[in-house]
């Protein structure tokens, strides 16, 4: 008998206490936001500009990303109107040479953006319609890659340069001739 009582075992209040301890370091542990990663806050680059903007901006006529040269900056343009307070700067290092999508290498024209009462040159538009489609261009950062913006992607395609780009789409060009 003296051998079955000198073993102690652990209470109810003991064991409550534990689990308690244990449940609080838990949610400590992997409560915090650095573990969460759908609530990182993302950020905006050239490839996934077109997700970021449809996800985070809501809109009934159009959605624009423009850049000017000052600075490189960029804002967000609802409907018309420029979000002032979205301005990124430097988004670009230098003027991005952006082409229509074509075999043609016609480069692109923005009309002018005012922005606190002065109108400023466009670099660089990216478009999203009602219909969440984008404007089709080709986008060369002169340092970064080339980026193939296509309204039924989500993401743009890369190429190392212009020409690869314009060869791809030259041979996509064929394939579909060739496919009739």
């Amino acid at each position: 008998m003296q051998a079955i009582r000198g073993k102690k075992s652990f209470t109810l209040i003991e064991l409550i206490i534990v689990v308690l301890i244990i449940f609080t370091t838990y949610f400590l542990m992997f409560s915090n936001n650095s573990f969460n990663i759908n609530q990182e806050k993302q950020k905006i680059t050239i490839s996934n500009l077109k997700e970021f903007l449809s996800n985070n901006f809501e809109f009934e006529k159009e959605l624009s990303f423009v850049c000017i040269e000052d600075k490189y900056s960029c804002y967000i343009k609802i409907d018309g109107v420029v979000l002032k307070e979205s301005k990124i700067e430097n988004f670009f290092t230098q003027t991005p040479e952006v082409y229509e999508y074509s075999k043609d290498e016609l480069k692109m024209q923005f009309s002018e953006v005012n922005i606190d009462d002065i109108n400023h040159d466009v670099i660089f538009e990216f478009k999203i319609n009602s219909d969440f489609k984008s404007n089709e261009f080709i986008v060369d950062t002169l340092e970064n890659g080339v980026y193939v913006f296509n309204s039924l992607f989500k993401e743009p395609f890369f190429y190392e340069d212009a020409q690869m780009a314009f060869e791809q789409f030259y041979l996509n060009e064929i394939e579909v001739r060739d496919a009739f």
